[in-house]
């Protein structure tokens, strides 16, 4: 016979509250969540008035802040489904995917689990009269709360419509400098804030899904009021495939993508945020460009490269983007977000079949060779511009034609130390040019560097027919130096050939 004992797992709510919070990297993800919610109510109840209240409020100088999160939406209908863990039994559209999302920021924002509270009032509320009070401590299993007649106790948030939830919470100096660390200015902290929001609900913004507020009150000063607008890049070209629309099927059901493949300039609307200090989004850099996704319309990551293309980040991409939004009210239909909503589920099958969409679209993204900084790079778009120009012609006549930036001279050398390479070698029929390059300016070594290319070959056979010295811009001593060595003959006797010319009278343009 069997003998069977009993576990006892009753769970300890400070351990839980202290596991389920820090999933977030900044104030700013946790505020996001709770914007979330208010927009996920919007989408579900088709609500007329959708407006979002993000206040902060110093509460003394440089001491701890108060956020408050408010929305005009139909309130919490299900309290039950909303504080228990796990539980999807209120979620009203895929923002709610987790079903930890409440509780996950409520442990980030408040780890010491004491100062948070949500006001909520939903139909029924309205219709008695009434809203209600969840109050920290959180706790599990039968939970009290508060219920409040506005005849004793007024609405404490900025809107009085029929229905609406307010979150607030307190929260340390350090943690609210987690959405900006470069700065310690309240305000200034608000705008980055404010420049946030714009950048990762840009979609809802602009499609009029909802409107939000930044309310930012210093200590022992009036507040300010702003309108957070959409953050959205100027499109300097598109690059096919361009811009457009198409279903498919990532693995759980149909999808509609909007994409955009393209370069671009600077935001969309510079004047709302000319003043800002932040501006850390759409710039010319390499943390601006790639690919972005979106989950519709609201931002689950951006600046990827490698993980799409298996290539890393680079100066001559700092303008190319990708803008992806995948729209879909089906939660299996859609890629696995992480639980903070701060990136996507890497090896989930649906989020492999988008990479795999892109690269259709876009085998590899086109470098700007303009923000190169490297004369690598350079080099290669010369090559390439070689073969599309002189290449053919010399096809078109019979000729053999070369081009080569991995090419090595003094290859009879026992010594293999002795090997070097040269930036570029190019050969038609029987003439060979030697290419020795800077992306900016030159110096007197560049110079001899170029013969130490041209002796190479000598020594390897071949005979140099023109040494070209490559930059941006040549010095008057350089210039001087190609002349004099211009005097002088190599080891087969020949003189040397060398010419100064610049990126840009080969056609590539250097700056912008």
């Amino acid at each position: 016979m069997e003998n069977t004992e009993t576990i006892h797992n009753f769970p300890d709510v400070k351990e839980i509250w202290s596991g389920i919070g820090g999933h977030f990297d900044s104030l700013g993800q946790i505020i996001n969540e709770f914007v979330d919610n208010c927009i996920s109510n919007f989408d579900a109840n088709n609500t007329i008035q959708k407006n979002i209240c993000v206040q902060l409020k110093e509460l003394e100088k440089d001491g701890n802040v108060e956020i408050s999160i408010e929305d005009t939406g139909t309130g919490i209908k299900n309290l039950d489904a909303a504080f228990t863990l796990g539980g999807r039994a209120g979620a009203e559209s895929p923002l709610n995917e987790h079903g930890f999302g409440l509780k996950h920021a409520l442990a980030s924002a408040n780890p010491t689990n004491d100062s948070w509270v949500i006001y909520t009032k939903n139909e029924s509320d309205a219709d008695k009269n009434q809203y209600r009070a969840i109050k920290a401590p959180y706790s599990i299993g039968e939970y009290q709360i508060s219920v409040l007649n506005p005849s004793e106790t007024n609405w404490p948030g900025v809107y009085s419509l029929k229905t609406g939830t307010l979150v607030r919470f307190i929260c340390s100096r350090e943690m609210y400098r987690t959405i900006y660390k470069r700065a310690t200015d309240f305000v200034r902290i608000a705008d980055a804030l404010m420049e946030d929001l714009g950048f990762t609900y840009a979609d809802i913004i602009k499609s009029g899904r909802a409107t939000i507020l930044i309310k930012t009150i210093p200590y022992g000063q009036s507040e300010i009021n702003e309108s957070v607008g959409a953050l959205t890049p100027l499109w300097e070209q598109y690059i096919t495939p361009g811009s457009g629309t198409e279903i498919i099927n990532l693995g759980g059901g149909d999808v509609k993508l909007e994409y955009e493949f393209g370069r671009f300039t600077e935001l969309e609307d510079r004047q709302q945020f000319n003043n800002k200090t932040a501006a850390r989004h759409y710039k010319h850099s390499m943390q601006s460009s790639g690919v972005e996704i979106r989950i519709n319309g609201r931002i689950i990551c951006s600046n990827l490269f490698n993980e799409v293309w298996g290539i890393e980040k680079h100066n001559s991409y700092n303008n190319f983007l990708v803008k992806i939004n995948i729209i879909s009210d089906n939660p299996d239909a859609l890629p696995k977000t992480r639980t903070s909503k701060n990136g996507l589920r890497e090896g989930d099958e649906r989020l492999e079949a988008l990479y795999s969409w892109i690269r259709s679209k876009m085998e590899k993204p086109p470098k700007d060779i303009s923000f190169s900084t490297h004369e690598t790079d350079l080099f290669e778009e010369l090559k390439k511009m070689s073969y599309t120009s002189r290449g053919i012609l010399s096809k078109e006549r019979g000729e053999s034609y070369r081009c080569d930036t991995e090419m090595h001279v003094f290859t009879h050398s026992n010594n293999a130390s002795d090997k070097v390479r040269i930036d570029m070698f190019e050969s038609i029929g029987t003439i060979n040019y030697v290419y020795e390059g800077k992306a900016d300016s030159t110096t007197s070594k560049d110079v001899y560097q170029l013969r130490m290319y041209w002796d190479g070959l000598v020594y390897d056979g071949i005979v140099p027919s023109k040494g070209f010295l490559i930059a941006k811009e040549h010095p008057d001593t350089v210039l001087e130096i190609i002349d004099i060595v211009n005097t002088m003959k190599d080891a087969r006797g020949n003189s040397y050939n060398f010419e100064a010319i610049t990126w840009e009278s080969r056609g590539i343009i250097t700056e912008r």
